[in-house]
């Protein structure tokens, strides 16, 4: 049986912290901006329902050009997050769908929220507080900007999540990078593997 330790170092190792998929969420809510800057909710409800459906498959070709395994198979803990990410996302999707039929107003808002859901165990599984600050600044944002800058709920909010997948993306490596240095020498100490397979 694999340690805590030795699973987290080689979703680290593989993965690269998943990436691909940030790097796809941060171009989906690119687009969320644009098609909210451009069409009237009407459309624009619409496209981001479409477009959200084109995370997945973008996140996978983004993970290989990145040179990440977007699937890191074998790996207990990618079992976790996969299963995690998946049934909430399917248990929230009925918010997403009313707020598509009924409320378009706050399509944006529900997306930002239910998209992120999981991001937390991101955090135990990775065994860092970045997806968890993630989380929580995106929320707290969208939230914020619902609110308070109703005017703004179709470009503003769009683009604050944008760029807090940018920022993400982008603090990624080295951070995980860091996180490895200190976790290899830590499992070397320890005396046990530090790597699978």
């Amino acid at each position: 049986m694999d340690s805590l330790q030795a699973l987290r170092i080689d979703l680290a190792r593989r993965s690269k912290w998943n990436i691909g998929y940030f790097a796809a969420g941060f171009v989906y809510w690119c687009f969320a901006a644009v098609v909210g800057a451009v069409l009237p909710i009407e459309s624009a409800r619409v496209w981001w329902m479409i477009g959200g459906l084109t995370i997945f498959p973008m996140a996978i070709v983004l993970s290989r050009l990145l040179g990440s395994d977007p699937f890191t198979k074998g790996n207990t803990l990618s079992s976790l997050i996969a299963l995690t990410h998946v049934s909430l996302i399917y248990l929230l999707m009925p918010l997403v769908v009313v707020a598509f039929l009924r409320l378009p107003t706050a399509l944006p808002l529900a997306m930002a929220i239910c998209f992120g859901v999981s991001y937390p165990v991101f955090s135990w599984a990775f065994g860092d507080r970045i997806f968890l600050w993630h989380s929580i600044i995106r929320v707290l944002g969208a939230t914020v900007i619902w609110f308070a800058l109703p005017q703004y709920r179709y470009t503003l909010l769009p683009s604050f999540v944008a760029v807090a997948y940018l920022a993400t993306t982008v603090i990624l490596p080295g951070r995980r990078e860091a996180w490895l240095r200190a976790h290899t020498v830590d499992d070397r100490k320890n005396g046990s593997c530090s790597a699978i397979g």
